[in-house]
């Protein structure tokens, strides 16, 4: 079930990433670059990618080696049930915004909240049949998508899987990979390269 859950989120993400790829290759911006509007974009776009990044990693140093097998409730999971899923949709946003390309920054987090909405429906069940009470307590006490500060707790010491931390490291470097391409292709489409069409 976790296998087929997983295989499900990859094959829609390689989707949009290959229709986001798509227009931003073959089209226009449609903030001219070095406008404010642009540059405004991109900056705050480059801020939600380093947050997606680290906050990937954390979540991972708590999570990574233990799930499916244990309940994680402390850290991170202590303050939301699905951080992966928060930091990847602050990732997509920031990635929507440093194409510069409306259609991307409107249609590319739309396409992953509905994705997510699914696969987090799904995964609750599977998690309900896994862990039974303690996980029906575990969804009263922390919120599902949107962060609860107040109630972060975390031990002293915990066990880590460096395996997992270091896949973890180079997921966010893919992550981190979106502004140097899409500078690139900014920048072979002002010496036209190749042949663009209209602005999205």
């Amino acid at each position: 079930m976790a296998k087929s859950l997983n295989k499900n989120r990859m094959m829609g993400s390689k989707i949009a990433l290959l229709i986001t790829l798509t227009v931003v290759i073959t089209t226009r911006q449609f903030f001219a670059d070095e406008s404010l509007y642009h540059e405004a974009f991109e900056l705050l776009g480059n801020f939600m990618v380093a947050i997606c990044a680290m906050g990937r990693v954390y979540s991972t140093a708590f999570l990574g080696g233990f799930k499916n097998n244990k309940l994680v409730d402390h850290g991170v999971y202590s303050i939301i049930r699905n951080p992966l899923y928060f930091f990847s949709l602050i990732g997509i946003a920031g990635v929507a915004l440093i194409s510069n390309h409306l259609v991307v920054m409107l249609g590319l987090p739309l396409f992953f909240i509905l994705l997510y909405s699914r696969l987090i429906a799904r995964e609750e069940g599977y998690l309900l049949e896994q862990f039974g009470q303690d996980y029906i307590d575990y969804k009263k006490r922390v919120p599902a998508l949107w962060p609860r500060f107040s109630q972060y707790r975390a031990p002293e010491t915990t066990q880590m899987y460096p395996k997992f931390l270091n896949k973890a490291f180079l997921d966010a470097v893919w992550w981190l990979s979106a502004l140097p391409f899409i500078e690139a292709v900014e920048y072979l489409q002002d010496l036209n390269i190749y042949r663009t069409f209209f602005a999205t």
